[in-house]
């Protein structure tokens, strides 16, 4: 018996693309320098980072230019 990772995997994935606040769209932040996890930018409500230890998107403040 096995599961079907495929379908539990893409909706999980596409939680991700939505911000945890408006539930509108974000885009994927490439990474800079030493930057290390997955991190999505909202419009509207700025930077998120994914947390591996909360399975969660967390907000986190804007780089320093």
């Amino acid at each position: 018996m096995t599961e079907d990772v495929t379908a539990t995997g893409a909706g999980r994935w596409d939680q991700l693309n939505k911000c945890p606040e408006c539930g509108g769209d974000m885009e994927r932040a490439a990474q800079v320098g030493e930057q290390l996890g997955l991190y999505y930018r909202c419009s509207e409500h700025g930077r998120f980072r994914y947390s591996w230890d909360h399975d969660t998107l967390e907000p986190v403040p804007e780089p320093n230019s």
